[in-house]
């Protein structure tokens, strides 16, 4: 099985580590301590991004990386045990079902995880302290929640009920972004938190996606804003929790 847990004494490895998004799939190569080996690659994701297509670019960008020993995927959907349950942001239809572990795995013949890209994202930057939430601010909204670094997989809060009828995602999307332009769409983010906080109670909040760069730095004080890059790290820490198969 391409999920197999490698042996406690095992030497370090290095990780490759993928982010499937709606609009880009990136990779980049990781040392056994989380840094990047190389500039992290990105290629945009095919339209319509069927299966097929996806791992066709993937096929194609991983002989451009450094020697891994093992892959940490992270997809924009619901993931139990590698196989991909939802992908809103993709073609849910095209890929409920599909094995994606299984796929990446013959692609590159190493041992092989993949989760939520939130959830993926979210390991890269958590301290592993107390209840920790990541939002992800992209193509749509991406969430992930841990608990002492322990994930609690798959939360999906971007499709969850927020206001006047619609979700977290329909009021923060990159599309919607555009619609009503950054500063209004920055002060919607600013509810979202504000609902959020006494909902999980939360000690910090992380905020990544290709759009976290736009809002204003007016932020509570255990608000942090992350690079992309700092999330991919997370393809790490993904090994080092046993609770995670």
């Amino acid at each position: 099985m391409a999920s197999k847990k490698p042996p406690r004494n095992a030497p370090p490895a290095r990780t490759l580590a993928i982010d499937i998004g709606g609009t880009g799939i990136k990779m980049i190569g990781l040392d056994p301590q989380g840094r990047p080996l190389n500039e992290r690659a990105r290629e945009l994701t095919p339209h319509p991004a069927a299966p097929n297509a996806v791992l066709t670019v993937i096929r194609g960008m991983v002989p451009t990386q450094p020697a891994f020993d093992r892959v940490s995927v992270g997809f924009p959907g619901v993931v139990v045990r590698g196989v991909v349950r939802t992908a809103p942001n993709l073609d849910t239809k095209l890929w409920s079902g599909h094995d994606l572990q299984t796929e990446i795995h013959a692609i590159t013949s190493k041992p092989v995880r993949v989760i939520n890209d939130a959830d993926l994202q979210g390991y890269g930057v958590i301290r592993g302290q107390g209840v920790e939430l990541v939002l992800t601010l992209g193509t749509g909204l991406g969430a992930a929640l841990f608990v002492d670094g322990h994930l609690v997989p798959n939360l999906e809060l971007g499709h969850h009920p927020f206001r006047k009828g619609e979700t977290y995602e329909d009021r923060v999307s990159n599309a919607e972004r555009k619609r009503i332009g950054n500063k209004k769409w920055a002060k919607r983010v600013h509810r979202v938190l504000q609902q959020l906080e006494p909902i999980f109670n939360y000690d910090d909040l992380y905020i990544g996606g290709g759009n976290a760069r736009k809002l204003d730095h007016n932020l509570p004080k255990n608000v942090h804003v992350f690079e992309n890059v700092e999330g991919l790290a997370g393809g790490i820490r993904l090994w080092a929790d046993r609770r995670v198969s």
